[in-house]
């Protein structure tokens, strides 16, 4: 029961929104949301929290598993990677999302409309590819 009055920090950003992914990168508007609903969650600095995230011990479990995605990829700070480092990382997303890495099955589970289908995983990885080109 004590558990429950221990709380797990949120990650949600205090940095300006202009500052993120979205307005470092534009990417069109498809490519935004499919972002938005399969990867910010978890590779952002900003979550959209489900209700349980409020429940312990969930909620250590989900603070866990968003510090441990942010650590190998977050969006929001690959604007200030320099030319070679982004393009690595948009090497290993595009083989994440080619291998059915990602989104995680265990994120499926309870997030069902983040799945990506076949015609989803080409328009993120062909964006991938046009940066990786840049």
């Amino acid at each position: 029961m004590i558990l429950q009055f221990i709380t797990s920090p949120k990650n949600v950003s205090t940095v300006p929104y202009t500052q993120n992914f979205v307005h470092g990168f534009n990417p069109p508007k498809d490519v935004e949301i499919l972002l938005q609903k399969s990867c910010f969650d978890c590779h952002s600095n900003n979550t959209a929290y489900p209700w349980y995230a409020e429940i312990q011990p969930i909620g250590m479990l989900l603070a866990n598993h968003i510090s441990e995605g942010k650590e190998k990829l977050n969006f929001d700070e690959l604007k200030n990677l320099g030319k070679r480092q982004q393009r690595s990382r948009f090497t290993g997303i595009i083989e994440q999302i080619e291998q059915n890495k990602m989104p995680l099955k265990s994120y499926l589970f309870m997030h069902k409309d983040a799945a990506l289908s076949e015609k989803n995983k080409k328009v993120l990885t062909s964006y991938f590819e046009i940066l990786k080109s840049q």
